[in-house]
């Protein structure tokens, strides 16, 4: 078991309901969470440091996830932040698009918590 501080998690969504979900969900698993209703709002947030993962939803009003993920992996101070992109879109282009802006993870809603949880787990574990 890990001794070393609870890891940080970014959930990033513009539906307040889901930054709940997922901060809840997330916390309850000893995880901790800070969330961002606009692309915006992370980028404010990451100014006071990486956390350990980015949940990234893409459809915002403000800002497409996958543009906002391209802009992390390319910034030195988070390119090597692991981010998981969740969104209910369908098709295989929004998955090759997620995973060509530097996305590890493609999450389709509606997932199942338990999955989310155990991919979540393995990346954060990963050396």
């Amino acid at each position: 078991m890990n001794s070393g501080p609870p890891s940080k998690v970014l959930v990033v969504d513009d539906d307040p309901e889901i930054v709940t979900f997922l901060s809840t969900l997330l916390e309850l698993e000893g995880i901790e969470s800070s969330v961002a209703t606009s692309a915006a709002a992370a980028l404010e947030q990451l100014q006071q440091g990486p956390p350990d993962l980015v949940l990234l939803d893409i459809a915002m009003p403000d800002r497409d996830g996958i543009d906002l993920c391209k802009e992390l992996k390319s910034d030195p101070r988070t390119a090597e932040v692991p981010v998981f992109v969740v969104s209910a879109r369908p098709g295989k282009d929004v998955v090759e698009r997620a995973l060509a802006a530097g996305a590890e993870e493609f999450i389709r809603k509606p997932f199942e918590n338990a999955e989310l949880i155990s991919r979540i787990r393995s990346r954060l574990s990963a050396p």
